[in-house]
């Protein structure tokens, strides 16, 4: 069965900074037209940092669409052709002072396939060195080490809502056989 939608046309609605819009007209499977309207990205990292006491290093910072403070993993946005290890590697130093000395891959997810073309890329850093911060001007974060086990009550309690860092979590605990 054929479920690719196929462009007819498309526009750029906006293009900034961070995000493209982009409005097309596609071909359904079933031959009807419709519309889609998608936010470009050039996707992002994120980084699970664990210490020898089996800690997460977290961050707190306010997200301004949602107008509250979260708790999330370090995590940036990728330069056009950066490579994503590389970004994991620089946001955990430019947020948290830690130094990645070796990084495992955990996985990638897809934030919001409904209407986005972002991929956020998951790795793990177990073994890391102190170096210094490097916030960007307008980034105000606190970070803190949680246990792991009071990371996973405050993911089922809502405390932690942030998706990239659920996601992270939930890789490395069914790859350690911890789920």
């Amino acid at each position: 069965m054929q479920m690719e939608e196929k462009k007819i046309s498309g526009e750029v609605i906006y293009d900034g900074k961070i995000v493209k819009l982009e409005k097309d007209k596609v071909l359904c499977p079933n031959g009807t037209e419709s519309y889609r309207e998608i936010v470009r990205h050039n996707g992002g990292s994120a980084i699970l940092c664990i210490n020898e006491n089996n800690e997460i290093l977290m961050i707190k910072q306010f997200r301004y669409a949602y107008n509250e403070v979260m708790y999330e993993i370090p995590a940036g946005k990728l330069e056009k052709g950066e490579d994503p290890k590389d970004a994991a590697i620089r946001e955990l130093e430019e947020e948290t002072a830690m130094k990645a000395n070796d990084i495992q891959y955990l996985g990638q997810i897809y934030p919001s396939c409904g209407y986005t073309s972002e991929i956020i890329y998951l790795y793990l850093v177990k073994n890391y060195h102190q170096t210094k911060t490097s916030f960007d001007d307008d980034e105000y974060i606190i970070t803190q080490y949680i246990p792991l086990e009071k990371v996973k009550e405050m993911i089922l309690n809502g405390s932690i809502k942030d998706a990239k860092t659920i996601c992270a979590i939930s890789y490395y605990l069914l790859n350690e056989n911890k789920l």
